[in-house]
């Protein structure tokens, strides 16, 4: 026993050190999916195999496909559950892996007095990839979801005011983000409409104007709205589509939330306000 868990420990080194080759990567389901089969699939090849080399090299692969599930499964809930639930998660995923490894330790001798060593050797390795083959679609879903949700990362992580938020916090937000197109020449808003979204420009050219004047031309990057948002006021300018727009959108009640819930964001907002008010203050107001 000794010498296979020295095997398993040696596949587990291993593994890690090729699961450093997954950073960055959008397949982390399908990774651990992986990982969980390689769990299984090797104990029925030990039972139809039962030679000390091959059964040493079968629990290196066991090891291995222990640290692709850690990858994935430690790394998966910091992305699909938002962050106030995070803890909880965990606890709920530490008590069933208690529980299924108390259910395994009592089932495991019924089974091996039924069929044998071998026999539950092959039946039980097997319970592990015919779940995954069965989970498959749904593992590429959650894959696909994530790597939808990254082009939305990439585009709040262009803006000033999410760049102090911690990934957690902007990948939730990410899960909110929506589109909207603007024709050529309709407005976004008005300068004194009440405020419920903030935007970033996808596509095209918008103008910002403030009491009737052109107040700058904004382009694919630039971001507007967080005034109305952050100091609970009506817009202080209109915007309008130069070119055909599109836009990335957030709701007041997901934005102002995530930007006013961390020192640094809420700092970096109210400079940014500060800025824009200082460079257009529409009459009656102050930049203060």
């Amino acid at each position: 026993m000794g010498i296979l868990t020295a095997a398993v420990g040696v596949g587990a080194v291993a593994g890690s050190l090729g699961a450093l080759t997954l950073v960055g990567s959008r397949r982390l389901a399908a990774v651990a999916g992986i990982g969980v089969a390689l769990w299984g699939l090797p104990l029925t090849l030990s039972g139809v195999f039962p030679y000390e080399p091959a059964v040493l090299a079968l629990m290196c692969v066991i090891g291995a496909g222990n640290a692709l599930v850690d990858v994935g499964v430690f790394s998966l809930p910091t992305r699909l559950v938002p962050e106030a639930l995070l803890a909880r998660a965990f606890g709920a995923f530490e008590s069933l892996v208690a529980v299924t490894v108390a259910l395994g330790a009592l089932g495991a001798p019924p089974v091996i007095d039924l069929l044998g060593i071998r026999g539950a050797l092959v039946v039980l390795g097997l319970v592990a990839p015919t779940v995954v083959v069965l989970s498959w679609r749904r593992l590429r879903a959650v894959d696909a979801s994530i790597a939808h949700r990254d082009t939305e990362v990439g585009v709040l992580n262009t803006v000033s005011i999410f760049r102090p938020l911690p990934l957690p916090a902007i990948d939730e937000l990410a899960i909110h983000v929506r589109h909207a197109h603007v024709a050529a020449g309709e407005e976004v808003f008005r300068q004194g409409d009440d405020g419920d979204r903030f935007y970033v420009i996808d596509n095209g050219e918008a103008d910002m104007i403030g009491d009737g004047r052109l107040i700058r031309t904004m382009s694919p990057g630039d971001s507007f709205g967080e005034i109305a948002l952050i100091r609970d006021t009506r817009r202080t300018a209109t915007v309008r589509a130069r070119t055909p727009l599109e836009l990335h959108t957030l709701d007041r009640r997901h934005f102002v939330p995530a930007v006013t819930g961390y020192r640094s964001s809420a700092r970096e907002a109210e400079t940014v306000a500060h800025d824009r008010l200082r460079t257009f203050t529409p009459a009656g107001q102050t930049a203060a």
